[in-house]
Parts: C-alpha cells; sequence; structure tokens
C-alpha cells in the first residue's frame, strides 16, 4: 500500500488530530531551567495493539532531534497518523503533551511510552516534557458544502457506498471521525462469504460435509417460516447433486441463506425470538458472488484457496492477497480517489439533517473545532459501524448474554461507538435487534485483538481448557463457541495446532496477521514445544492430559465422527511436530443491532416506510444477520450493502 491513493490520504496526517500542545518548539528544562539531555540515540518499546512498538530518538544537548518507529505488528493504515504524526508532534514541539490519534489510541500510546522511556534514558526530565503545553491552534473557519451524497463512515461499507455513488455519477463527500480510513475492516481478518463455483469446485465433499448436506432433505420447509420456499429450492438442488455422482464441493446461494438464517434464529434472555429479514438475506447472500466480482473489477485481488473462517459453517470463505483487510480499504480508497470522491478526515458526524421529512445532509465538527454542514441533494449513507467499543450502549440494550462486563474487551476500533445509530434514531429510524451482541471467542485474553496467535482453518481447531481437555464442538456458530468458553475456568482456553496447521511457521516468519511468530511465543501469546507433553508443561495442564485429548481426538478424524461434541468436519490429524498453542478468551465482536433498512439500503422508520434521502450499510443496521452472525458474512454485507446504498442514494429524487 506504499504507493496507492490509500496511503496518499494519510501521508499528510502527520499532526492532524494531534494536540495542539505540539505546537511550540525548543529544548526541554530540567528542574533547574537547564537545557540536559545526554547526546545520543536511545531505543525503547511501547506496548502497541499486537506487541511491541520499537522506538528510537536521537538527542542533542538541548533537544529531541528526531523519532523513528522501528519494528512493529501495528495495522498498515489504521494506525499510520500515530506511528508517523505523534513522532513529528513531539520533534516539533519538544513536548510529550500530544493527545493520541483518534482511532489509533494504543499505537499512540506505545510510542509516547516509548519516547518517554527513551527520554530518561538521555537523562531528560519525563515529567517536565509531559506538562509543557504548547500554543492552542485557532478554531477553523466554518465549511459548508453541497453535494449529491453524504457518505458518513470511512470504513468498508462507507468506501463501498462512495465508490458506487461515484460511478453512478454522483458528487460525493465522505466523512470519518479518525485520522485514517480503515474502520473495523482494516482491523478484520478479511474473510468474505460468497459462493464461488470456479473456487469451490477444487475443494472436495467429504463425508462429514455430505451428510451436513443431507441433514437438510429432513428438514420441514413449515417450520422455516418466510424461509420455506428457500429451503425447498435447496432440497432440489441437493437431490440434483446427490443424483449427479459429483464429488466437488456443493454450494448455492440458497443454501447460504439456509445457513445464515438457522446461524442468526437465536432466542434472548426474554424469550423473544429473532430472525433475519428474508429480503435483506436473499440480497447478502445472492450479492455477495457479485460483489465480490464488483471488487475484482476495481482491482482487488482473491486467493484461490476456499477456507472455513470460524463460525462460517461451510466452506465458502474466500481472502484476498493482500494483509488481512487492508486490501478492501486501499483498493477502494484507490477508486475514490480516481472518482473525484472528497475524503474528510478527522470530521466526526453530529447530527442528521431533516427538513420536511426528507434527510438532506449531516452537520459535523472537525478535530480543530471547526463546524461542518454538508448539504447532499440526493442522499445521505450513514456506514459509521457498531457499537461495540461502547461498554454503557453494550450493557444498556444487552438481552442475550447473561451479563455484559462494562470492561469486557473489544476486537473493534476505538471509534465504534454507535453514533450513526443514535443520530438515525433521532431522525427517525427504527432500530432492530439491538439486545444481540457477538463475541468472538477466539480473542487475545487482554488486548481482545482477533490477532496475535497461530491456527488454521475452522476445521482444523482444536479448543482445550486449562485442564487439557475439548470441551465444544470447535465448527459451531460463534455464540456457541464464545458461550463455552466463558464457562471454563478464567474463561481462558487454547487453540492447540501442529506444524501444518499453524501454517507451517518457520523462525522469524509472520502469521497471517502480520505478527512476529518469534515474538509471539516469548510474550508467552503462543505457546510451542516438540511434543504434547511439552506444551502441557509450559501451560502448566495435568500430566498427560492434552496427550490423550489430542490423541482421542485424531481418533474422531479417522472415525469421522465426534461423540463428545458431535463435531463431524474435521481436518487433518495433530501429529507434527512441534506444536502450538495460542492462549485465547471471548471479546466484543459484532453487534447485530442497528438502523432497520430494506433491500434497497433505504433506512426505515417506526412504521416500516422509507425515509426520503437516508440509507444505510454494514454494521449500523440490523435484520440481516438477526442474533448471530455467520463469521465471513460481516464483510460480504458491507460490499453488498454499501455498493447498494451508494446507487441508491446516487439515483434518488
Amino acid at each position: 500500500m506504499k504507493n496507492n491513493a490509500f496511503r496518499g490520504l494519510i501521508a499528510g496526517l502527520a499532526c492532524v488530530g494531534i494536540a495542539a500542545a505540539a505546537l511550540v518548539g525548543c529544548g526541554t528544562v530540567d528542574s533547574a531551567g537547564t537545557a540536559a539531555y545526554t547526546p545520543g540515540t536511545y531505543t525503547a518499546v511501547g506496548q502497541g495493539n499486537f506487541g511491541d512498538v520499537e522506538v528510537s530518538v536521537t538527542f542533542s544537548a538541548t533537544k529531541i532531534v528526531s523519532i523513528t518507529v522501528g519494528e512493529n505488528s501495528e495495522t498498515s493504515g489504521l494506525s499510520d497518523p500515530a506511528l508517523e504524526g505523534i513522532p513529528a508532534a513531539i520533534v516539533k514541539g519538544q513536548t510529550l503533551a500530544v493527545d493520541t490519534v483518534s482511532g489509533a489510541t494504543h499505537s499512540s500510546e506505545a510510542v509516547l511510552t516509548a519516547v518517554a522511556d527513551c527520554v530518561k534514558q538521555a537523562g531528560g526530565d519525563v515529567e517536565a516534557l509531559k506538562a509543557k503545553k504548547g500554543a492552542k491552534t485557532a478554531k477553523g473557519a466554518r465549511i459548508e458544502k453541497s453535494v449529491d451524497v453524504v457518505v458518513v463512515g470511512g470504513g468498508g461499507a462507507g468506501l463501498a457506498a462512495a465508490v458506487s455513488a461515484a460511478q453512478s455519477g454522483a458528487k460525493v463527500v465522505l466523512i470519518e471521525k479518525a485520522s485514517a480510513l480503515g474502520g473495523n475492516t482494516i482491523r478484520a481478518g478479511g474473510a468474505y462469504n460468497a459462493v464461488d463455483p470456479a473456487r469451490q469446485k477444487a475443494v472436495k465433499m467429504t463425508a462429514p460435509l455430505l451428510g451436513d448436506l443431507k441433514s437438510f432433505l429432513d428438514m420441514d420447509e413449515k417450520s422455516f417460516g418466510e424461509f420455506g420456499p428457500t429451503l425447498a429450492t435447496l432440497k432440489g438442488q441437493i437431490r440434483d447433486y446427490l443424483a449427479s455422482g459429483s464429488t466437488a464441493l456443493f454450494d448455492s446461494v440458497e443454501l447460504h441463506a439456509i445457513q445464515t438464517y438457522l446461524g442468526g434464529k437465536r432466542v434472548d434472555l426474554e424469550g423473544h425470538e429473532i430472525h433475519g429479514n428474508l429480503e435483506l438475506v436473499k440480497t447478502l447472500t445472492s450479492g455477495a458472488p457479485e460483489a465480490l466480482g464488483w471488487l475484482e473489477s476495481l482491482g482487488l485481488t482473491f486467493r484461490d484457496e476456499i477456507s472455513t473462517v470460524l463460525g462460517a459453517l461451510w466452506p465458502r470463505t474466500h481472502g484476498s492477497t493482500y494483509h488481512v483487510g487492508t486490501g478492501f480499504i486501499s483498493v477502494l480508497a484507490d477508486n475514490a480517489a480516481k472518482l473525484g470522491v472528497e475524503i474528510m478526515l478527522d470530521t466526526k458526524a453530529d447530527e442528521v439533517i431533516v427538513q420536511k421529512g426528507r434527510v438532506v445532509g449531516v452537520k459535523a465538527t472537525k478535530a480543530d473545532g471547526a463546524s461542518v454542514v454538508l448539504k447532499a441533494s440526493k442522499g445521505v449513507v450513514m456506514a459509521t459501524g457498531g457499537y461495540g467499543a461502547n461498554p454503557e450502549m453494550r450493557a444498556k440494550y444487552n438481552t442475550y448474554w447473561p451479563s455484559m462486563p462494562l470492561t469486557m474487551p473489544t476486537t473493534n476500533t476505538a471509534n465504534a461507538t454507535g453514533d450513526g445509530i443514535v443520530m438515525g434514531e433521532k431522525a427517525g429510524a427504527k432500530l432492530i435487534g439491538m439486545g444481540f451482541v457477538q463475541l468472538m471467542p477466539s480473542s487475545h485474553p487482554v488486548s481482545g485483538a482477533l490477532s496475535g496467535g497461530l491456527w488454521g482453518s475452522a476445521e482444523s481447531q482444536v479448543f482445550v481448557n486449562k485442564q487439557g481437555k475439548r470441551f465444544v464442538n470447535e465448527y459451531a456458530e460463534r455464540d456457541v463457541l464464545a458461550s463455552a468458553a466463558l464457562k471454563q475456568t478464567d474463561g481462558i482456553f487454547y487453540i492447540i495446532c501442529d506444524q501444518d496447521s499453524a501454517g507451517n511457521p518457520q523462525p522469524g516468519s509472520k502469521n497471517g496477521w502480520g505478527d512476529d511468530v518469534d515474538t509471539l511465543i516469548k510474550n508467552h501469546d503462543v505457546y510451542k514445544a516438540d511434543t504434547l507433553a511439552g506444551l502441557e508443561q509450559q501451560i502448566g495442564m495435568p500430566a498427560g492430559s492434552l496427550q490423550a485429548e489430542i490423541a482421542k481426538y485424531n481418533g474422531y478424524i479417522a472415525s469421522g465422527a465426534d461423540p463428545d461434541f458431535g463435531k463431524r468436519n474435521f481436518g487433518a490429524p495433530l501429529v507434527k511436530p512441534p506444536f502450538y498453542a495460542t492462549i485465547r478468551s471471548p471479546s466484543v465482536h459484532h453487534t447485530m443491532g442497528g438502523l432497520a433498512i430494506d433491500e434497497l439500503a433505504r433506512v426505515l422508520d417506526a412504521s416500516g416506510k422509507a425515509i426520503p434521502g437516508f440509507y444505510a450499510a454494514g454494521e449500523v443496521t440490523g435484520g440481516i444477520h438477526a442474533g448471530n452472525r455467520l463469521g465471513g458474512n460481516a464483510i460480504a454485507d458491507i460490499m453488498v450493502f454499501g455498493r447498494i446504498a451508494g446507487a441508491s442514494a446516487a439515483s434518488s429524487r
């Protein structure tokens, strides 16, 4: 991404969103008022989102001369304003009184911590630098613009909407409250579910998958409500497939739809049932292959391999050739720039403007305090994401989990605070499914991040608790996995892999998230041993427990049946050393509820009528995934409905 428009959009942000305290220059002072550093270059590390961030600081006798950020595993793009801007601001202001960058708090804090360490090494006065305030920046001038379409949110859904609207001939402005584009999309694993016969033909139909497929033939359409006709169509497809004698993987839009329906059909603690809206689910599953082709036409490339991301239920998961979710953002940002989309970063939407029942614009505020009024002649697209990083909002609405602790970490960016839902409701939008929050079962127990470990596709994963015992069908839905994990001692479990299922890591290599594997092992995020007995000893499991459990599990693979937990789709047996254990615990991942929309991505009011000029896409919406989202359906959702929202807004009158 070094030379594309995405980098260009953030390259000039070295000091954007950083406190005005960083705008005064001169040397530091000690308690006696004398400038004092021991000249030289010093190195230290700070803890970022995904491990250590290495920083080197060069001092003269009187000032901080330069700061260089070295090795780190922070998310490219999202963390760049912090890793580039914080050092620039410190050097310019000769102060540590620098605000963290919106959307990159942990990366900012890592740099500040490391620089403070270097100041201490150089004999400087850290507290004096923290206390030194710079001159305040004057409030920016009011900004007012008139365009066809305003998009609120610079993650995957917002960028897809902006590109789609611009392709339809609309003049578009996109605003993003963070200092960089990306949102949760750039932090996500990038898993994209879509029926894809060309790629899926290389996947063999295993006996367990065939058993799962045949099970649909025994289901009664009458119990599926509005999804009954879809199940009837699927049954006909399955019978035709069985009669054909094919050994290639079966898949269809109808199978994807029925699995999305079943995966999301849930009952909350109050006895209320929820399931996905038929038209929205059909739009998602039929639109996912089309949106995949659209992304490829824009320049995004996908690997040929098909896998099953955790909780996806079927091998239809695609991965791009880019690092995790970065490709979706960089490619869409490139195309947005080419199409003339204006992007305003550090711009927080405050209010949806409604006149005579129609949404006609957005009021916002820049980081420097400047007020912004954006008028939209055709429509506003809300794409601000969910509320996973808003503990109070999670607790307020939760009706699914027995408890929703305010301290539970999240995989989300800190900017996922539900702003669009709040603004939308004030504009008259109906909210749906707000009581349901999805937990990611396999998150880092401290940071809540998805990264920081080693594992393969869902069928190859083995979960064990601190006692070395399996406790769940690892191929199940995410809420099932998370619920089971929370019942284990301290809510902790381990994903066990051998050399093959771990992705064949080598010394000095990185995992799929860009984490340095050696560092993960050093920090005990991952345990590595030549034998299972060695893993037991390192972790503190009872002697022989893990060895016996993996031997039993390998036996289940051989027989094709799991009498303990009913797992039917297996990977290869775990036999090739070395062996790895990644420590995991559930964290908040995806908020299921939000603004009600229809299949044209129009926001609906309390009576179910479309609000003129108002559209939404992505996690800010509800009604598609219902109570639980299938793994790999989120990226498909934001691309399908982002694309639709942009086109709908552009054609609005």
